[in-house]
């Protein structure tokens, strides 16, 4: 995996104090399909149904399905259960429940001339970053402080010209700082060594807690241009809010006098954001019974505000009478924190999606069901970073080095989404599937997909409608540590997810 040298030169070299790297533009871009109650239980399935408040996330024709109006909201419940796997050592934990917003707002149909627009205004919960991951396990094979001394290897410069240059990373300043990475004379020659790498066997342990997400209000229109065929766009507003606190250590499990304890690694980083993004889609209806759609997302382009900060120790034992030493950020830098400001932009998606409609009617009390289903593309090689502010040659050259780290690593990836609904007079019986494709180009090692099983009921009777669905999510992803120089392999973590979500969504039509 050479690619993966020059992820950890973008983690580490770039730009020194900030923690912007491109695991953190697929956070924002790798999310299921959000919605309502009724869109969820089908698995999100909407780009040629129409007929629900959150068509506007999918394809914003199906609004044009409205005559009437409608108020909705849409509380959920989520909870998880992870088993991370990392050198052969799994740990498993549970996630309690949290609140989660569903499609919730208005609707409003039959506008205008003839009644062929509808206009919406809701607030989604599009993303969830709620997550505790830990992991740990032996290592004999390598250290996080090896591409730390790597990087002062490489620089050619003294350990005091390192310490005061602007091209040499915080965390490995922090290793000089601390003697974790120093200078050594073996067999005459002058060479640079990592304390923790002289080591038999390393016990590593990473844990980092994640909190925030992706709440966006969105106005959508609909028409119907005639009975055949429906159009309409919407205006999206995610407004993002992302902490992250990391915690990493290696414990030394052999020798008691070979001048390394122990490291720990502390990292906290936090974004803010606001974004802008676009939806568009038609839906054609060749025949009552059959509806093709045809949807486009555009990327969605965050400006984000950035504040990082970390700390590292090191227990050297013998090697110096005080053999305890640490390097706070303030220490290294003369400041507590960073802020960067710049921009994140998250990939386009394209769907198409067809769908049968049991006894399509005018008079919808008649309709049986229906079955649906999505195809959309998206490839995660479109994420970018940016400058904020005036865009010029120079200020998009400092953030090239991330955006090839993006193309080196991710890959385009179809996802499906299948569903369908039986309807018994008042009550409805819903079932739905969703897989979403690995990001990563290197999919022969790096296993990573996201599936849902959801089901539900609903409920219609005089201008009132109530729909409760449960969601079963059976993920996989990776994660790294750190990364070692080429042709070294890298070590990593294998995630698990179990979890699941209950929605309830009430609305009364006007």
């Amino acid at each position: 995996m050479r690619y993966t040298f020059l992820l950890f030169l973008i983690t580490i070299a770039v730009l020194p104090a900030t923690a912007q790297v491109p695991e953190e533009a697929l956070r924002l871009s790798w999310n299921t399909q959000a919605g309502s109650a009724r869109s969820q239980a089908i698995g999100g399935a909407m780009a040629s149904l129409g007929g629900d408040a959150s068509a506007a996330l999918v394809n914003p024709a199906g609004l044009a399905f409205f005559k009437t109006g409608d108020i909705v909201i849409s509380p959920g419940i989520g909870f998880a259960k992870h088993q991370n796997t990392f050198r052969s050592t799994t740990e498993k934990n549970k996630q309690a429940g949290r609140f989660n917003l569903g499609t919730s707002g208005w609707v409003f149909g039959g506008l205008g001339n003839h009644a062929k627009n509808t206009l919406s205004l809701t607030v989604t919960k599009t993303a969830d970053f709620n997550r505790t991951l830990t992991y740990k396990g032996s290592n004999d094979y390598s250290s996080f402080a090896e591409p730390l001394a790597d990087e002062f290897a490489q620089s050619g410069l003294s350990i005091q010209q390192a310490l005061n240059s602007d091209a040499i990373s915080i965390p490995t300043k922090m290793a000089l700082y601390t003697y974790l990475v120093d200078t050594a004379t073996i067999n005459g020659n002058l060479q640079v060594i990592s304390r923790s790498e002289l080591t038999a066997a390393l016990l590593q342990q990473h844990t980092t807690q994640v909190s925030g997400g992706i709440t966006e209000i969105n106005m959508g229109w609909g028409h119907e241009l005639n009975k055949k065929l429906l159009i309409g766009a919407s205006l999206g507003i995610p407004i993002l809010k992302l902490n992250r606190d990391t915690y990493y250590r290696e414990d030394d499990l052999g020798d008691a006098n070979n001048k390394f304890g122990y490291l720990a690694f502390k990292e906290n980083y936090s974004l803010k954001g606001v974004g802008i993004n676009f939806r568009a889609g038609l839906i054609y209806r060749p025949k009552e019974y059959l509806r093709f759609g045809l949807a486009f997302h555009s990327p969605t382009s965050f400006m984000t505000n950035e504040t990082y900060s970390s700390g590292m120790a090191a227990d050297l034992e013998n090697l110096f009478t005080q053999r305890y030493d640490s390097a706070t950020y303030q220490a290294i830098t003369g400041r507590a924190s960073d802020t960067y400001k710049y921009t994140t932009t998250t990939p386009a998606r394209i769907m198409i999606s067809g769908s049968y409609v049991f006894r399509e009617v005018e008079n919808v009390n008649r309709q049986k069901g229906f079955i649906t289903a999505d195809i959309e593309y998206t490839n995660y090689k479109w994420m970018q970073f940016g400058p904020d502010g005036e865009v010029t040659t120079q200020t998009k050259a400092d953030y090239k080095p991330f955006n090839e780290a993006i193309d080196a690593f991710y890959k385009g990836a179809f996802n499906f989404r299948v569903g369908g609904e039986l309807k018994f007079k008042i009550i409805m019986a819903r079932l739905g599937f969703a897989y979403y494709g690995n990001p990563y180009k290197d999919n022969a090692h790096l296993k990573a997909r996201k599936m849902n099983l959801s089901g539900g009921l609903g409920y219609r009777h005089k201008g009132i409608f109530v729909d409760l669905t449960y969601v079963h999510r059976l993920n996989k992803d990776v994660h790294f540590p750190y990364r070692v120089n080429a042709p070294r392999a890298n070590t990593y973590a294998q995630l698990k997810e179990a979890a699941g979500s209950a929605m309830l969504t009430v609305g009364f039509k006007i």
